[in-house]
């Protein structure tokens, strides 16, 4: 593969030799006994992580949307908690009692990703029918930036509270995930044989009044979106049963879920619109639904576009993508080489906190932190008012 070139060019592959990554990129475990009680789940994460929460939710719970979500938690934060399901809501309880925050910012904080996540997710199926499941998770365009090194301050904050957790039932593994502490639904996860699943945000211009919507109307049953995966991985042992959970499901605001399997032609994306006024099914299997994608039938590749649609010129992430994917193929396509895919720039970028990837045969699951310094890391010129030329992580 070439080295990656100074500047970025709209549709070609950036990737390099990349993998493996330096050791100072791992991430560590915790084991989360979900047979506890759900006010002690968490607790060793919390509390090791606690002073990085508390700064991390101080930034998120600084800006206009936020401010005026958690006034409406605020006037009943009890009755939301006891909407979350199962006992998920105690978990949220316990965590805002460690970290001695109000409940409200903690409850905020366990859905900011479905307002300010971008995302690039990838199942690739190898030409001997194993099915491989990356991700690249950007979080944090807003609210401000750290002029002196260029960065995302809340993508900075994000990174030092990042583990991976094994989630055991009955003193076995149920399944694994990659955490940010203090948060409880799941972005990316693996079932052994059963599942892997991510999520990458979709936006739409009416959001925030569905999000608002929600915590006025009491009966609303639709579901957040990292609940719903949660709840899909703890409840079902197959990719086709959790599959069909998904596209059931009602959701709060509009979303991509991307679902994996252990078995030949099993990786899907899941299109939803908010409250079920779309659910669009795209996999492996069935080849070419879009008519502007390059993608072959053996993987399917989600940004935080449609992919009916072309990506915006301003985030095109996805062709570079596919040019990298082409250029791989799928006799080659593994744990080393998905990596060098989302390593490249500008799937790699400064949103980018962590590379998740698993193999759901084996309930394999490895991730690490990201960072992009270089000059060409978007997003970058529309951020730059002061026309600054040096970086640093």
């Amino acid at each position: 593969m070439d080295p990656a070139p100074t500047t970025t060019e709209k549709g070609k592959c950036h990737m390099t030799e990349s993998y493996p990554p330096p050791s100072d990129r791992n991430i560590g475990w915790y084991t989360i006994d979900l047979d506890a009680a759900p006010q002690d789940r968490w607790t060793e994460p919390v509390t090791h992580f606690k002073t990085e929460i508390q700064q991390l939710i101080d930034l998120i719970v600084s800006f206009d949307l936020a401010k005026t979500i958690i006034t409406e938690i605020q006037k009943d934060s009890n009755s939301v908690l006891e909407r979350f399901p199962n006992d998920w809501g105690q978990e949220i309880a316990s965590i805002a009692q460690i970290i001695d925050r109000e409940v409200a910012d903690v409850i905020f904080y366990n859905i900011a990703y479905e307002v300010m996540g971008f995302c690039t997710s990838i199942v690739a199926m190898n030409t001997d029918g194993s099915v491989y499941h990356g991700r690249n998770l950007d979080f944090g365009l807003y609210p401000d930036v750290n002029w002196s090194d260029v960065q995302w301050e809340l993508t900075q904050d994000l990174r030092p509270i990042l583990f991976n957790a094994n989630l055991t039932k009955n003193g076995e593994t149920l399944y694994k995930t990659t955490v940010f502490a203090g948060y409880v639904g799941v972005l990316t996860g693996v079932r052994e044989n059963a599942m892997t699943i991510t999520v990458d945000s979709r936006y739409d211009n009416n959001f925030d009044k569905y999000l608002l919507d929600w915590f006025l109307n009491t009966n609303d049953n639709s579901q957040f979106l990292t609940f719903a995966t949660r709840e899909a991985m703890e409840t079902y042992d197959n990719y086709d049963d959790a599959v069909n959970f998904i596209l059931q499901t009602s959701f709060i605001g509009p979303a991509f879920i991307i679902i994996g399997g252990s078995n030949p032609y099993e990786g899907c994306v899941c299109t939803m619109g908010p409250n079920r006024t779309l659910a669009n099914y795209w996999d492996i299997a069935h080849g070419l639904p879009a008519n502007d994608t390059t993608q072959n039938p053996w993987y399917v590749l989600e940004t935080n576009y449609n992919h009916w649609d072309q990506p915006p010129w301003f985030d095109d992430r996805r062709y570079p993508a596919e040019d990298c994917m082409g250029i791989v193929g799928p006799s080659n396509i593994q744990i080393p080489t998905l990596y060098n895919v989302l390593n490249g720039v500008p799937n790699r970028n400064r949103l980018t906190t962590y590379t998740t990837l698993m193999y759901c045969a084996t309930g394999h699951l490895e991730a690490y932190k990201q960072y992009c310094d270089e000059l060409d890391c978007p997003p970058w010129q529309p951020y730059n008012p002061y026309n600054i030329t040096q970086v640093k992580k």
